[in-house]
């Protein structure tokens, strides 16, 4: 912070030494010649002193028709308000200070004949218009626009120009005559040159307030631009000759203040532009030479980016799976075998086998909406709502279905969970004494299926239940179990709609499942399973919803 206010100081003061080195050089010229004024003052002849004259004017005018030219152009792109003074003024005050140099006395006629009342009027008229208009300039608001056709300001300013000439070439001699004398005309001059000046040093006071609010360093240059004319208008009210010392010293002041307001404009509407327009192709130019480079810097961080998030889910992966119970479990008189087969590396389907009591064991499976990460976040909050580790409650949901399945709706209703985010589960308990299964589905879209050794098969679809979702505001479901008597081989299949499900996965239908079940019906557990195993090797293919499954026999 302290570093960077050093370096705006630095480029603060650094962008005013152009008002004080043409503050220093300009004073020192012209005390100069005041405090030498017997060494240096001279009047020239007539004919040395036109040469130099018509040379500094028409330089003078050169430099104002670059400024219309460069703010007129400008204007056609911009439409500042600024732009289009300037235009207007400079076209103007060009062409009266060409007239103010034909005219002056001694020169060749041109426009009529030369004399000092022509000259000095001219004079007047060119540097009260440009005293003006830079000051109109200077208040107008920087990104003040307008609109006005490029045709009119042509017409307005040769327009004006052409009534300015014909009133000084017509009427020079009776405004003359109102000042009596030559003394009264030089009054005349030198109040409008104190006019000018203090119009120009507004000017000054105006720009430099804007500098400091925006630091662009060309309203430092037009500023030097008004001081040398300024310097120029007191020595204009010096000389005591029209072919003097003062006077060919105030033209150069002059000049020298166009060359600066013609800089200054040409930089900000051209060379910063342009500047800037050339560090942009520049970077382009550079980012296009490193396009290569940065592209492979941008695949590596997504690479890596990648391999952490990959590793990130294997990590995932691995807790979610670590949750499942073995792919065979045996108990007294059931034994059950179990595949679980997520689509990616986390899983929305989940099942869990455990045991309630000595007496009874607890089973459940479930499928959430969608897969990946989200759906294996809900997974995560069923382990908890389903399955309870205090063994009184534990006990009283297992023996209970439909009473675990209504207190897992309403948790699930207490919280923000989206809408379009809902369960499927069925939840069942066997007795192990008397063979009997009690169950409950909640929405479940695929029944579990018996098999008997005869052969018979039936769907366990006579409970009542509704999907765990967010729906409490709207409906009360009812959860009612339903009980199933099992004998031994009997086989029960659990499963989520992923096995069956042939516009996704393309494996088998219930159909088919129930030919499979049927075929191993005197066959164990594990031949069973061998049996839909190669089923879903024989497709061979990246499954686009999570299989699982389990098969419970009862011994």
């Amino acid at each position: 912070m302290i570093l960077e206010k050093r370096n705006r100081t630095f480029e603060f003061n650094n962008e005013y030494l152009y008002i004080v080195i043409t503050i220093l050089i300009t004073s020192l010229v012209f005390f100069a010649a005041v405090v030498f004024e017997h060494e240096i003052y001279t009047t020239f002849n007539v004919g040395n002193f036109l040469v130099w004259h018509t040379l500094l004017e028409f330089l003078s005018v050169i430099f104002a028709y670059i400024i219309f030219n460069n703010s007129y152009h400008s204007y056609k792109h911009q439409k500042r308000m600024r732009l289009l003074v300037l235009a207007i003024t400079f076209f103007i005050v060009g062409g009266l200070d060409f007239l103010h140099a034909l005219s002056f006395e001694g020169m060749p006629n041109t426009f009529g004949s030369g004399s000092k009342e022509m000259s000095v009027i001219y004079w007047i008229v060119a540097r009260l218009i440009m005293a003006i208009g830079i000051f109109i300039a200077a208040i107008t608001p920087r990104m003040k626009k307008v609109r006005l056709n490029e045709r009119y300001i042509l017409f307005l300013s040769t327009f004006l120009t052409f009534i300015l000439f014909y009133i000084v070439i017509n009427k020079a001699e009776s405004i003359s005559a109102l000042f009596i004398d030559e003394i009264g005309l030089t009054l005349l001059k030198v109040n409008f040159e104190y006019i000018v000046m203090a119009l120009q040093i507004a000017a000054i006071s105006y720009f430099m307030k804007e500098y400091r609010a925006t630091s662009n360093k060309y309203l430092m240059i037009i500023c030097s631009g008004l001081i040398c004319m300024t310097f120029s208008e007191v020595l204009f009210t010096l000389y005591r000759n029209m072919f003097d010392t003062f006077n060919l010293l105030g033209h150069i002041y002059k000049t020298v203040g166009f060359y600066f307001i013609y800089y200054s404009i040409f930089g900000y509407n051209i060379e910063l532009p342009y500047t800037k327009l050339k560090d942009a192709q520049s970077k382009i130019e550079l980012y296009a030479n490193n396009l290569e480079k940065i592209v492979d810097m941008r695949t590596k961080d997504f690479r890596d980016a990648n391999e952490k998030l990959n590793l990130e889910l294997d990590y995932a992966k691995v807790i979610q799976q670590s949750l499942l119970p073995p792919n065979r479990m045996n108990f007294e008189n059931i034994v059950f075998r179990s595949e679980y087969i997520p689509c990616e590396k986390l899983s929305g389907d989940f099942y869990d086998i455990f045991k309630v009591d000595k007496d009874n064991i607890g089973m459940y499976i479930l499928d959430v909406t969608g897969h990946g990460v989200p759906a294996a976040l809900l997974t995560m909050f069923s382990i908890n709502n389903i399955k309870s580790n205090e063994k009184l409650i534990k006990r009283y949901r297992g023996l209970k279905p439909h009473k675990n399945l209504q207190h897992f709706y309403d948790q699930f209703n207490k919280l923000s969970f989206p809408d379009e985010m809902h369960i499927v589960t069925f939840f069942a308990s066997y007795n192990i004494k008397n063979k009997v299964l009690t169950y409950c589905s909640a929405g479940m879209n695929c029944y579990p299926i018996l098999i008997r050794r005869t052969g018979e098969y039936e769907f366990l679809d006579k409970s009542e239940g509704f999907p765990i979702c967010q729906f409490s505001h709207f409906f009360t479901p009812v959860y009612e179990s339903a009980k199933i008597q099992l004998e031994k081989g009997d086989k029960i299949i659990f499963y989520t709609d992923g096995l069956v499900e042939m516009q996704k996965n393309s494996l088998l239908n219930e159909e088919e499942l129930i030919n499979i079940l049927r075929q191993n019906k005197n066959n164990n557990i594990e031949e069973l399973n061998k049996a839909i195993s190669k089923k879903l090797k024989k497709v061979g293919q990246v499954f686009d919803d999570d299989i699982t499954y389990f098969i419970l026999e009862v011994l």
